[in-house]
């Protein structure tokens, strides 16, 4: 599934390229969302999934390489699994997003994804972005 960089997200990718800033490296998560992000959403306008149990999970990403279009592109390096949820789970998963914070609302929401279809998970039930399912990539 291929994503989309946000607008902050594409702003710390021009100053990382262009040299105007200084960006630093550090951790990334992926948020599950019950509602679409836009380029100009912030972390506290998350539409953010919310059952007992439910985290956002730090994403490692595997070296960029060209994909199949010979377009520079990057995946996660190993399965994200959410879960199990144990309470509160009537609501449907359809978006994720790559933020700056392991929680709460501070920090920058970075790149979004759209799911291909829909889940609403079951009590004790799990969700898993396999190895190399989440996309990112510039053209």
């Amino acid at each position: 599934m291929a994503g989309e960089f946000s607008d902050a997200g594409a702003f710390k990718a021009l100053d990382a390229v262009t040299g105007r800033a200084t960006v630093t490296s550090g951790s990334s998560y992926l948020a599950l969302l019950t509602a679409a992000p836009n380029d100009a959403t912030t972390l506290a306008g998350l539409a953010e999934y919310d059952a007992t149990g439910y985290s956002r999970q730090a994403v490692t990403w595997a070296a960029p390489g060209l994909n199949g279009a010979s377009l520079p592109e990057t995946s996660n390096s190993g399965d994200l699994t959410f879960g199990p949820f144990t309470a509160g789970t009537g609501d449907a998963v359809t978006h994720c997003a790559l933020v700056s914070a392991a929680s709460g609302t501070t920090g920058d929401v970075l790149a979004w994804w759209s799911f291909d279809s829909s889940r609403t998970p079951a009590t004790n039930d799990s969700l898993v972005v396999s190895t190399g399912n989440l996309k990112l990539g510039v053209d």
